[in-house]
């Protein structure tokens, strides 16, 4: 069953609207299977020029933060590495290859402004979040509350398990920050490790029963909102709403390939969903539930390049 499938079951009205805050390269290829249905709303100040629309997508080329102002945009050797925040340099230069990547080889100046503002400005609703910025996640999560709190269900949120850059939050800030706004953790992907140089150039010798050299650098954290805190906004809303909120929480888990936990969410908000939809969508977890998942060879090639390269 794939997940084009599932959404010709969702209502013909039904839209999610993604914040991508980092978004060179664009949406994640685990987007594409629902594309569709999907409203990307994203921010890369390298990109530069006016806000702009492409396709199903508005493109900011501002940088986010807390509060709106200006912020200098540390550039570095390597460009997928630049950050508002300074390299932690000191430390970096003890790994193989960060010390020459953190390189700071100009600054620019950018506009910031929160991810609240905008959407309360421009009418947003954000569903769903992705942000990896290299270190200030957790102060443009401070400048999204409102939509955490009221419309979005799920967070892709890239966190450090130590200081990379100065001042930056780690894990555990993050983790305590989306508790406080009625998210749980629900994954960890991605994973990556930084080697420490050594005089005998020893890098990963597949010791210790599998357990790769290096040490835990970062990786990207998925955060979906308490069925608590969902059940209730279901409950709050009026039924198209409530309905939708069901639905966008569903293919947000399927997405992310969670097919279990969709289902699981169905069974708590099947009520909410209207008649023929309900009725289909049990027949498509009922399919499911019979055979594997198919989103087709393309969409796998896809996701792994995405993933890897």
């Amino acid at each position: 069953m794939t997940l084009a499938s599932l959404i010709a079951r969702f209502p013909p009205e039904f839209r999610i609207v993604l914040a991508d805050i980092g978004s060179a390269g664009g949406l994640h290829g685990r987007w594409k299977a629902v594309r569709p249905v999907v409203s990307g709303v994203l921010f890369e100040p390298r990109e530069g020029g006016e806000v702009r629309r492409e396709g199903r997508d508005t493109i900011y080329p501002i940088g986010l933060g807390e509060a709106a102002g200006v912020a200098t945009l540390n550039i570095t050797a390597l460009p997928n590495m630049s950050s508002t925040l300074k390299p932690n340099a000191d430390l970096l230069r003890s790994f193989a290859k960060k010390g020459k990547h953190t390189q700071v080889t100009e600054t620019i100046d950018m506009t910031v402004d929160s991810l609240d503002a905008i959407a309360a400005r421009e009418g947003l609703r954000i569903d769903a979040l992705k942000v990896d910025t290299q270190g200030s996640e957790l102060g443009i999560l401070h400048g999204a509350r409102d939509c955490l709190r009221h419309s979005a269900v799920m967070a892709e949120v890239e966190v450090s398990f130590f200081h990379r850059y100065q001042s930056q939050a780690v894990v555990g800030d993050v983790l305590q920050f989306m508790t406080e706004q009625g998210f749980e953790l629900i994954d960890l992907y991605r994973l990556k490790r930084y080697r420490r140089l050594n005089a005998a150039g020893i890098g990963n010798l597949s010791l210790g029963g599998g357990q790769r050299a290096g040490r835990l650098a970062y990786g990207d954290a998925i955060f979906f909102l308490r069925e608590d805190h969902l059940l209730a906004r279901i409950e709050g809303a009026d039924a198209i709403a409530g309905e939708a909120i069901a639905l966008r929480s569903i293919l947000a888990m399927m997405v992310y390939g969670k097919p279990d936990m969709a289902a699981h969410l169905f069974d708590k908000t099947r009520a909410a969903i209207r008649e023929p939809w309900r009725s289909q969508l049990s027949a498509w977890f009922e399919r499911v539930g019979k055979r594997p998942l198919r989103t087709g060879l393309l969409h796998h090639a896809f996701d792994y390049l995405a993933r890897h390269v």
